[in-house]
């Protein structure tokens, strides 16, 4: 007996994957893998890519792998296949995180606007940006974030909500350099060796993080924890938070936080899939965007960090659920008009480097 004709081409494949891993992953990491069961594709989460402290229960790698799969799902689209989605196929294999089934759809609008972002799609650490962020345009957003089932996006209705909001931003970055724990990751993923204007295909090139040219000997001193350390005493951590976080949201027309309702793995890759709808509406849009993850991630209380610290983490967790609630705020997002795309972004690896066939 011949087996069931396959529908998805070599190369079809290839252009499904290639729009896959164009997705955002934290610190860009990467946590993919990729294989083939004839027309089916399985996604996981790469071991030796993920399960960093931050990415405790792969909350990061699940949001990731989310952003990914849509980013699939949507080029496959545009070239006119319909998918059906198994989200964690097997409950006991924690890395598998979907199966998809491809499938023609000759009655199905290949047009699909938001595939001609997914390239397009980058970070953007620059300020201060311009504005306002209009009505209609948060209405684009918000309908994005909705088209997945349980996500939405929570925008500060007030002056005093949105101060709350940089507060617990500025709290969560500044952390990320008095934790010990989270300084080391932070800076293991900067790829210091490629210099301030080389690029990298997987981690932080240093000409990304748009840090002044002035600071840049101060920063790359920082990755050493004694260093780091002796100015924290000196109260750099707050002044890193501060300039990271506080400074250039303060000074950008537009913020808004993608709310989850639970804090299952299943809401988690969710997020991921409303999270890269919303950014590629927003680059359709002409806007400017950086996450912020840490807020987020850091108050679902899943990472183990300094007994010292799980104090901050548990008021950041409060005062986050305050604004947001119901559901759990996962990513903040500093949205605005910036005058021209970065030079620097970040890379990727060669597409036979996902392949776990």
């Amino acid at each position: 007996m011949q087996g069931r004709a396959r529908t998805v081409d070599r190369q079809t494949k290839a252009a499904i994957l290639c729009a896959g891993i164009a997705a955002p992953s934290a610190d860009n990491s990467q946590p993919w893998r990729f294989a083939w069961r004839g027309d089916a594709l399985d996604l996981h989460i790469d071991a030796g890519r993920s399960g960093r402290v931050s990415d405790t229960r792969y909350v990061l790698s699940d949001l990731a792998a989310g952003a990914c799969l849509e980013n699939m799902l949507i080029h496959a689209r545009s070239l006119g296949y319909a998918a059906d989605l198994q989200p964690f196929p097997q409950h006991d294999d924690e890395l598998w995180v979907a199966r998809v089934r491809w499938r023609r759809d000759p009655e199905g609008d290949p047009i699909e606007p938001l595939a001609g972002a997914i390239e397009q799609r980058h970070t953007d650490r620059r300020f201060p940006w311009r504005g306002p962020i209009t009505t209609e345009t948060q209405a684009r957003l918000n309908d994005q974030a909705r088209l997945i089932p349980g996500q939405r996006l929570w925008w500060p209705p007030t002056a005093r909500e949105r101060k709350a909001a940089l507060g617990v931003i500025r709290q969560a970055e500044t952390l990320r350099f008095r934790s010990p724990t989270l300084h080391a990751e932070l800076f293991s993923s900067i790829r210091f060796a490629t210099g301030w204007h080389g690029a990298c295909e997987e981690g932080l090139a240093p000409a990304t993080l748009a840090v002044e040219p002035p600071m840049r000997p101060f920063f790359q001193a920082l990755r050493r924890p004694a260093l780091m350390a002796l100015f924290n005493r000196l109260g750099a951590a707050s002044v890193l938070g501060w300039r990271s976080a506080w400074l250039p949201i303060r000074l950008s027309p537009g913020l808004c936080l993608l709310v989850i309702p639970s804090t299952a793995r299943s809401d988690v890759l969710a997020g991921g899939r409303a999270l890269q709808r919303v950014w590629l509406q927003a680059t359709l849009d002409g806007l400017s965007v950086q996450p912020y993850a840490a807020a987020g991630v850091l108050s679902l209380g899943f990472v183990p960090i300094e007994p010292a610290f799980q104090r901050w983490l548990s008021r950041m967790g409060a005062a986050l659920g305050q604004l947001c609630a119901p559901g759990y705020g996962l990513v903040f997002l500093r949205i605005g008009y910036a005058r021209s795309a970065p030079r620097d972004r970040s890379g990727r690896r060669a597409l036979a480097s996902f392949d776990a066939s």
